[in-house]
């Protein structure tokens, strides 16, 4: 008989990241809470653009929504949870979110009382630690988790080192992705199919495209990426996104013909923007502010441009080298100059997005993560 997980994150109220749990549920008795269809806007548009219940019927898993109260995916909790944990027993409770977060919080609490006997576990993308008082209030909810935690999924390897810092013991904390990526509607463009593709999204069949997608802030490295560009010449540069650099961008574009920005779109539909490309480059940068304190994670979006054959280029900047795992598509963050060399060379490389696609193809798949965090928690079950 599989064992009976609990998995509780916000993260699944998204179609497409439920895909996963797909590849999961062949590994447990799975039951996953997560939040009810809502209508903040995500890149620009509604949350309820990327979900549905059009999954509903081939689910191998059991889906509980619950309303969340809060205005960040760090401070709310859910309604409901309490008689979740009361419904049946558990042989592991996870929950995906940070350590502080309000959610994991309230899971621990539930779990003491009516899972007493599962094992708790977390995963965490965390990999800085906070300047000033705010690391200073951190430190001991660390030191706090990893004594009250029985395993930890850590997102990248920095966030592993920062949890066994204070305390974790390093068998009980696995490096791996918190998703995958689909092969079905992750696939190399024939010319053809991509110069339709390029077609409907209003982009020059013939050309040499580069290409990001995501948030349009100042810490994705936008202002270093126009500065490559603009060094490089003979190329165009398609973003498709939301946020503040936006009307920044339509002011850029006014000068630069070569600069095409798209809508944002849903999630279902970004395989069709990354198909288009020649080269999608992450040029993400760190921020060191008591507002903000951050470097990349994992870049999601870096496996589904491999995956889709485009050649992948990223920033030294957090988790992004050990997510791509390829020395010559990497470049110093920050660094416009490195970052046209970079492109430089992968025009003239053909055999970097064939490497790329093959790593994606071995370790990025839902069902090579699943398999990666099944082998883990089932450890942590027979210790």
């Amino acid at each position: 008989m599989r064992p009976g997980l609990l998995l509780i994150g916000h993260t699944y109220a998204a179609l497409e990241n439920r895909k996963k749990l797909q590849a999961l549920a062949a590994h447990f008795e799975l039951v996953c809470v997560t939040s009810t269809i809502e209508q903040h806007l995500v890149l620009g548009r509604p949350s309820s653009d990327f979900d549905n219940e059009s999954d509903a019927p081939t689910r191998n898993y059991q889906l509980i929504r619950l309303p969340r109260s809060g205005q960040t995916s760090t401070t709310f909790h859910y309604s409901g949870l309490a008689a979740v944990m009361r419904s049946r027993p558990f042989d592991v409770v996870l929950v995906e979110n940070e350590p502080w977060a309000r959610v994991c919080l309230q899971a621990r609490f539930l779990k003491s009382f009516f899972q007493a006997h599962a094992l708790f576990g977390e995963f965490t993308w965390e990999n800085v630690e906070r300047p000033g008082w705010k690391g200073f209030m951190l430190a001991p909810i660390y030191r706090a988790m990893t004594a009250t935690t029985d395993f930890i999924i850590a997102g990248n390897q920095a966030a592993s080192q920062l949890v066994q810092k204070y305390g974790a013991r390093a068998d009980e904390v696995l490096v791996a992705p918190q998703l995958g990526v689909d092969l079905d509607n992750h696939q190399p463009a024939s010319f053809a199919e991509r110069a339709s593709l390029r077609q409907d999204c209003g982009l020059p069949p013939d050309a040499f495209i580069i290409g990001y997608c995501g948030r349009l802030t100042e810490e994705k490295g936008l202002h270093e990426l126009l500065q490559a560009c603009d060094a490089l010449q003979k190329v165009h540069l398609a973003i498709l996104g939301s946020g503040r650099l936006e009307s920044w961008l339509k002011e850029q574009q006014q000068t630069r013909p070569w600069l095409h920005l798209l809508p944002p779109r849903p999630h279902f539909e970004i395989p069709s923007f990354l198909r288009c490309l020649n080269v999608f480059v992450l040029a993400s940068k760190p921020v060191r502010t008591m507002r903000l304190c951050w470097e990349e994670q994992f870049g999601h979006v870096l496996i589904e441009a491999m995956a889709c054959g485009v050649a992948t280029i990223g920033s030294s900047s957090g988790a992004i080298p050990e997510v791509i795992g390829h020395e010559k598509a990497i470049f110093p963050h920050g660094d416009a100059t490195a970052l046209a060399s970079r492109i430089r060379a992968v025009m003239n490389d053909s055999t970097i997005a064939q490497s790329q696609l093959d790593r994606t193809r071995r370790l990025y798949t839902h069902d090579a993560v699943a398999a990666q965090w099944a082998a883990f928690i089932l450890h942590q079950l027979a210790a």
